[in-house]
């Protein structure tokens, strides 16, 4: 009896491009690179491709991870995409299985830290690592590095939706990749239909003002203090979903072990199928709890943190956020999982759960996806802010703030706090024209182009560019000449800044506001430029002085009243 072969995966336009890349630079003589693609958009297609190509070489091939489910879909997508690969030269090492014979391995860098399982293995000749954004993790790191990672002859590849490390180690995330091989971002996979378009509803709730006094701890919430918050609100999230996800397919991040099994029992209580899926159970139970969801069994997922990576539930058309967070890396993961393609799928809701003080300075939708369609409500569905995005006038002054320009001696100093507590940390400058920046390193700024090229007032709309004032390398970020409200450009720039690997300026470094003196190559460089008055200057001070200077030489002569002129410098680039 002859058995049918299943066709192979057709990868899309971009997935054929990054493969390309990476084998391009691979062939240049550059070992360890990376492939950034947004959640959703079919990363594991890339890394079988790349693993399937690599085997049809004689190279032996090793499949990272740090979760099993990562692994599970790896391996399997790899027959997917070349179902000729024999099953027996696809294996897996994790728990009981021990296929370390396999021309392709798949294996947690858990199960790898032992010794025996690392010398079954053996060393490789192509390494694909994925959410590669935990290699600054000591104990990943070191199983990298045991593996070969830093060999001649190994040639690696690390894959994320955001090149920003998520872990305080040693080493950080740019000594392990050398270069960005393919990059494409959330934006430009909606906009191109590879991804659902989201849409978002706050859901303001009184009884999660508390979360005003909790500490960050590495950007994000103190995890012990939001998990006693949002387990005494689980009635109240409860509510939400069943108000404003009664139709659709959740998945629900808890904030605990213990939230998550409350929440899925009060959801079962009122005829709202759900099950928790945590990291407790184990990946075979893990697997059931799936199985039944997709088919329909179950309505809702109510995890903790297990679902963020590597997650296939295209049927999942809202993600509901009940375990609010600071952290753009973590709120790009859990939206994500909403994304995907799926028949009659027309879009996905992002039902955030939030305080109705508006002091925390949580991740939000705009922030990731500007111009995104959002609505506020409060906890009994009453609107708070329309559909639109208007507010009654006295809300106004609360929600958006024009820009309000503070004198600091010569240097115009923008206060951007459009929304509250958002942006007050970070420094905005503005060019004598009337042209907001950020000033980063190596002579890389971000700006914001009001439209019509005019100065901008409380109605106008920016666009995000980036520019080097050293070498006028730069361009739109995102790729396009887009014009946003001026809250939606803010947020969309503070996020691109970490994204390219800079860090945001701070306005309350101790360093800028005290009264240190300028260093001499400073004061150097001030004469130079010609800044008047230096001599009384603090180091902050004469800081901002000359970045004014060097943003508004490169910016300003293309301000004009009656047309829009292109930027200096076009060139594509990831800054």
């Amino acid at each position: 009896m002859t058995t049918t072969q299943a066709a192979p995966r057709e990868l899309r336009p971009y997935q054929t491009e990054a493969v390309a890349a990476v084998e391009r630079d691979w062939a240049g003589g550059t070992k360890r690179v990376g492939v950034v693609l947004p959640t959703g958009a079919g990363k594991s297609t890339v890394i079988a491709k790349l693993a399937a190509d690599a085997y049809h070489r004689g190279q032996r091939v090793i499949l990272l991870a740090h979760r099993a489910e990562l692994i599970d879909q790896m391996t399997s997508t790899v027959r997917a995409v070349d179902p000729g690969i024999p099953a027996h030269e696809v294996g897996v090492v994790q728990a009981e299985q021990d296929d370390h014979h396999a021309a392709i391995v798949g294996a947690t860098l858990q199960t790898l830290r032992s010794a025996r399982r690392l010398k079954a293995v053996g060393r490789r000749d192509v390494i694909l690592w994925d959410e590669v954004h935990h290699a600054a993790a000591d104990g990943f790191h070191t199983t990298f590095n045991d593996l070969g990672g830093y060999g001649e002859d190994a040639l690696m590849c690390g894959f994320t939706a955001t090149m920003r490390r998520t872990e305080r180690g040693r080493i950080g995330l740019g000594d392990v990749i050398e270069k960005i091989s393919y990059s494409k971002d959330l934006k430009w996979a909606i906009e191109n239909g590879f991804l659902i378009r989201p849409k978002g509803l706050t859901v303001r709730l009184d009884d999660l003002n508390a979360l005003d006094g909790i500490r960050s701890v590495a950007g994000d919430f103190a995890q012990g203090e939001m998990q006693r918050v949002m387990e005494a609100a689980t009635s109240y999230v409860v509510d939400a979903v069943k108000m404003h996800a009664s139709g659709r397919r959740p998945i629900i991040f808890a904030a605990s072990v213990e939230a998550a099994h409350a929440i899925a029992a009060h959801l079962n209580r009122n005829d709202y199928p759900a099950v928790a899926v945590t990291g407790q159970q184990s990946f075979e139970e893990r697997q059931e709890l799936y199985t039944a969801y997709r088919a329909g069994f179950t309505r809702a997922l109510v995890t903790v943190m297990v679902l963020t990576e590597g997650a296939d539930f295209p049927m999942c058309d809202c993600v509901v956020l009940a375990r609010p967070t600071r952290s753009p890396n973590l709120y790009s993961q859990m939206i994500g999982r909403a994304l995907r393609l799926y028949e009659g799928k027309e879009d996905a809701l992002v039902l955030d759960l939030s305080g109705s003080s508006r002091q925390m300075r949580l991740t939000s939708l705009p922030q990731i996806l500007p111009g995104v369609e959002t609505r506020v409500v409060g906890g009994d569905g009453r609107p708070v802010i329309d559909s639109d995005g208007d507010a009654e006038p006295e809300e106004i002054a609360e929600i958006l703030r024009p820009l309000k320009p503070k004198l600091r001696g010569p240097v115009r100093m923008v206060t951007i706090d459009l929304i509250s507590g958002t942006s007050g940390d970070t420094l905005w400058l503005e060019t004598p024209a009337g042209v907001p920046f950020m000033s980063l390193d190596d002579g890389w700024l971000i700006f914001l182009w009001p439209q019509g090229g005019k100065r901008g007032t409380e109605n106008s709309r920016y666009a995000v560019g980036s520019l080097n004032t050293k070498t006028r390398a730069g361009g739109w970020v995102g790729g396009t000449e887009e014009y946003l409200p001026l809250a939606d450009a803010v947020m969309y720039a503070e996020k691109a800044v970490p994204d390219a690997g800079f860090s945001l300026p701070k306005n309350r470094v101790g360093w800028r506001g005290g009264s240190q003196r300028p260093s001499d190559k400073q004061t150097a460089l001030a004469r130079s430029l010609g800044i008047k008055g230096w001599e009384d200057m603090t180091k902050g001070r004469l800081s901002d002085e000359i970045s004014v200077v060097f943003a508004s030489r490169a910016l300003d002569a293309h301000m004009t009243p009656e047309e829009v002129v292109d930027i200096p410098g076009q060139h594509d680039t990831n800054h």
